[in-house]
């Protein structure tokens, strides 16, 4: 089967990055997104990440059937045939980290990373987004577009123009977002850390709790 080798390759990597979850040498990127802070020997070093190896944070399947994975080496794409580093240009592998990878319905990509914000990849440039451009916080952890089309990075909606984040004045617990789906009411269901489940339907948000 084309990709029986990434899904080997997969499994491997999550039983590491369960393994290693407790390690105090994780590499972290502090918000740095320009190879020019790195040195020669030390850029040559984290190129020669030709796979995404250590943390694996997800995965996604691409329109065309490529899958894209999310990783602490950066954002890949596996073709049936080989890994390509699309983050390679913006931030050097090794010293990235990613948490979620997403293609639009323009297929368009969008990256989330742990603290350097949003990248938004339309195949030939990228655009880079941070609280200086309205995103709740350059921790983004989670990427969603809904059935409008709205790009969702944790409490932030980004309608292709500008942000909008909600906060606790808009009912919402905190922006610590790990999980949404949209139902087929239109209903977001939010799932956040330290946070009970809630559902925001529009207007209002509903905590999900023995009442609900």
């Amino acid at each position: 089967m084309k990709y029986a080798i990434v899904y080997a390759w997969f499994m491997v990597s999550v039983c590491y990055s369960s393994c290693g979850q407790n390690q105090t040498n994780a590499p972290s990127n502090n918000n740095r997104a320009n190879r020019a802070n790195y040195t020669e020997s030390q850029l040559k070093e984290a190129d020669t990440a030709k796979v995404p190896m250590s943390m694996v944070r997800n995965v996604k399947q691409a329109r065309n059937g490529d899958i894209l994975i999310a990783s602490y080496l950066g954002v890949f794409r596996y073709d049936g045939t080989s890994f390509i580093n699309l983050t390679r240009k913006i931030i050097p592998p090794g010293v990235s980290s990613f948490w979620d990878v997403l293609e639009d319905r323009k297929g368009n990509l969008w990256f989330a990373s742990k603290d350097s914000g949003v990248y938004y990849y339309n195949g030939k440039t990228f655009q880079h987004f941070t609280t200086k451009d309205g995103l709740a916080s350059n921790s983004a952890l989670h990427i969603y577009e809904d059935k409008a089309g709205n790009i969702w990075f944790g409490a932030s909606r980004y309608d292709g123009k500008s942000f909008r984040t909600f906060t606790a004045k808009d009912g919402f617990p905190g922006n610590s977002i790990r999980l949404l789906l949209e139902d087929k009411t239109g209903k977001l269901w939010f799932g956040a850390q330290g946070e009970n489940m809630f559902v925001y339907d529009g207007k209002t948000i509903a905590i999900v709790n023995g009442e609900y």
